[in-house]
């Protein structure tokens, strides 16, 4: 065993003590419940880890900055991760476990934010503190970004980033989100789809109307809203709008390559679903990474109680998602969006935008891919895949679009991580592979330049 891997498995229970402690914390943007008490453990524990350390307020969660190692050190790594989780309701979502008190269940770790994302950016700053640590000053520079925003957009990062350009510069960002693939297979993500949130209100008679008396004759807006969200989408998902759509985006040969080449593990895929997936195995990667998807994530409308109701309910509301790729622009995709609504008659139809992210990429032949390969496969002890992109969003737009560096995304969360659903997960086995991968990766960036 080597000095990093005796290093992690001597401190294994102070590390996920770490992550549990940061669990219990129930830091959900969207109300804004536990917030401080997240920035507060962060600030104290990175300060105690060696870390300067500033907290930013903006319109919305405060983003927790800081950077250690030698100031004139010859690398600079850039890494994000974000301290806010997604809201969890136990009762109403079926929880096995409190979603605010981890359990660890052998090599599983049960709770809100295990996975998505507090397990993975504390393995990599626990894996800064480690090294320090071993081996005392840090041979690079690393500039850490914790934000509050991302389960509800991240809406004040880009400005964030934008106003502390100079600061922010570095040869490189990598950081975790996301999940692997089953069976643990570590990746190395070289893009993220982007989202636009969506909202479609539709309306029709000034009250709710008696079907009997008005039916056949009054707008109905729930049927107005359903047959405009079928007519977007056929079938098969794929997005039908015109100029936002699923023949609008241009797959490059070399991209359908690469997601032809990566494997499909079905039965991993089924055992996490436990539903077969809805699309042939040739195309799931290239629906998953390269095409863009439509998703109706909330659906209010009408009477669902007890019995029956005959009536026309005078207002009927979805939400929906759109995964972007490509060069898709989130707000061009919105007009287009709205050009179809209105082309087909549905003037009763507000759509309004709740978030909007674009998508994001990093060549796969990036000088950089084989260094991070080569830390990941020391740190799981398994070799990674390099894969296009992850079917999911992250703010990665502002490091490769506004900062202009190349982003590597290492997942360190399962594939069932749950992340957004009740019973989210990680695995100890993962989260101390992710220590020892930034252990690892600072050991290569600090030889490249040395």
């Amino acid at each position: 065993m080597g000095a990093i891997d005796a290093a992690v498995a001597g401190r294994e229970r102070e590390l996920v003590g770490t992550l549990l402690e940061a669990v219990r914390i129930p830091s959900v943007s969207l109300t804004g419940e536990g917030i401080a008490e997240a920035v507060e453990f962060l600030t104290a524990r990175m300060r105690r880890w060696g870390f300067a350390v500033e907290v930013f307020p903006t319109a919305s969660q405060p983003i927790v900055y800081g950077e250690i190692g030698p100031a004139d050190a010859p690398f600079t790594w850039l890494t994000y991760g974000h301290y806010d989780v997604y809201p969890a309701d136990a009762k109403a979502e079926g929880w096995k476990t409190d979603p605010w008190q981890p359990v660890v269940d052998g090599d599983r770790i049960w709770g809100r934010g295990t996975g998505d994302n507090k397990g993975q950016h504390l393995a990599l700053l626990s894996a800064i503190a480690l090294w320090r640590e071993l081996h005392g000053e840090l041979p690079i520079r690393i500039k850490v970004i914790l934000e509050g925003d991302e389960e509800t957009g991240s809406r004040p990062l880009p400005g964030f980033v934008e106003a502390h350009r100079e600061r922010l510069r570095a040869d490189l960002c990598c950081y975790s989100d996301g999940p692997m693939f089953p069976n643990d297979q570590p990746v190395l993500l070289m893009g993220v789809r982007g989202v636009l949130g969506l909202e479609f209100a539709a309306t029709g008679a000034k009250r709710n109307l008696h079907s009997g008396n008005f039916g056949g004759v009054a707008p109905n807006p729930t049927l107005d809203l359903i047959h405009l969200l079928a007519e977007m989408v056929d079938r098969d998902g794929r997005l039908l709008v015109p100029g936002a759509g699923h023949a609008d985006v241009t797959v490059t040969p070399a991209e359908a390559a690469a997601v032809r080449a990566l494997p499909l593990d079905r039965e991993g895929v089924m055992a996490s679903m436990g539903v077969a997936p809805a699309v042939p195995d040739a195309e799931f990667h290239e629906r998953l990474m390269l095409r863009p998807a439509f998703n109706v994530s909330g659906l209010a409308a009408g009477y669902t109680g007890a019995g029956h109701k005959t009536i026309i309910f005078r207002e009927a509301l979805a939400k929906a998602d759109i995964r972007l790729v490509g060069g898709q622009d989130p707000a061009q995709v919105l007009a287009a969006v709205r050009r179809f609504a209105a082309g087909r008659g549905y003037a009763n139809i507000e759509i309004r935008e709740l978030k909007a992210t674009p998508a994001s990429r990093t060549p796969l032949d990036d000088p950089f891919v084989p260094l991070v390969k080569a830390a990941v496969a020391k740190g799981f002890g398994r070799e990674p895949l390099v894969v296009p992109s992850l079917g999911g969003t992250t703010p990665d737009w502002v490091f490769t679009k506004l900062l202009g560096i190349p982003s590597i995304v290492v997942p360190l969360a399962p594939y069932d991580e749950n992340n957004h659903a009740p019973n989210e997960s990680t695995k100890v086995s993962l989260f101390l592979a992710g220590v020892r991968t930034g252990m690892r990766l600072i050991e290569a960036l600090g030889s490249r330049r040395a």
